[in-house]
């Protein structure tokens, strides 16, 4: 499954630096102080302040409509961000780019998944510490639950379709794809393929390429759409085929909605 959940991650290379106690005391406060505040502002998808705590060279990377799409995905995928727990020390470096920095991890809990973050911060104008970096991946989510099971209801869907028995495989379908297609016709459409391309001899579930649109607007109406991609072997023919499934939201079961060759 392709994961397009990182934002912003820039390579650096670092030299570790040594600050008195007191010293470090300061900058881990400060660092502190900027990364609730960023996290209480994505709590209240107040963006424009959480932008307020991007550094100068952050903003230099990325632009601040770039920065704003990252933190609407994670509220489109994640839905309503919840708490934010620091999980690791204050880890302050040099960096020769860059300057000192201060590295923290911290553990999200979302609507509808965890996330497990880092943030990257450097001293900006006036002394304040503002994130240069934020780094993001999400686990336990429920999009990533949704994609793995529309992967699952494919294979057993393309079983049902290799050994013919197509009533089985269109049970799969949601009531509203047999609205629009009924059983009659969705079996006259595996008919013909099976008569044009050859049977299905076997098949293999392209994960890297399946995707997600969450929140979004398709043939079902408005909700997730998932696209899961079949390599499939059809007598002397390989062919790609796209299987597509659907949910109004997380909490409805993902049915599938449309069958394509590619």
């Amino acid at each position: 499954m392709k994961k397009r959940i990182t934002l912003l991650f820039t390579s650096a290379v670092f030299i570790i630096g040594f600050f008195s106690a007191c010293n470090s005391g300061k900058l881990n406060e400060r660092a502190r102080t900027s990364a609730e505040a960023f996290y209480k502002s994505l709590q209240e998808k107040k963006y424009d302040s959480a932008l307020e705590l991007i550094s100068s060279k952050g903003l230099e990377a990325d632009s601040k409509e770039k920065w704003i799409r990252g933190f609407e995905r994670n509220n489109t995928l994640l839905g309503k961000l919840i708490s934010f727990t620091k999980t690791s020390d204050f880890n302050i470096q040099t960096s020769m780019s860059i300057g000192t920095t201060v590295i923290v991890a911290y553990e999200t809990t979302w609507q509808y998944g965890i996330s497990k973050d880092s943030l990257t911060m450097i001293e900006d104008k006036g002394g304040s510490m503002k994130i240069y970096n934020y780094h993001f991946r999400h686990q336990k989510a429920d999009y990533i639950s949704a994609v793995s099971e529309s992967e699952k209801q494919a294979g057993q869907y393309m079983n049902d379709v290799k050994s013919g028995n197509y009533d089985a495989a269109i049970d799969f379908c949601a009531e509203s794809a047999l609205a629009v297609t009924p059983r009659g016709t969705w079996k006259k459409f595996l008919d013909n393929a099976s008569r044009q391309l050859g049977p299905v001899k076997s098949f293999d579930i392209v994960k890297d390429s399946s995707t997600y649109a969450v929140r979004s607007q398709g043939q079902a109406g408005p909700g997730n759409y998932y696209d899961i991609y079949i390599k499939s072997n059809r007598a002397n023919n390989t062919s790609m085929e796209k299987i597509v499934f659907y949910q109004k939201d997380y909490e409805m079961p993902v049915k599938l909605v449309g069958h394509t060759f590619l």
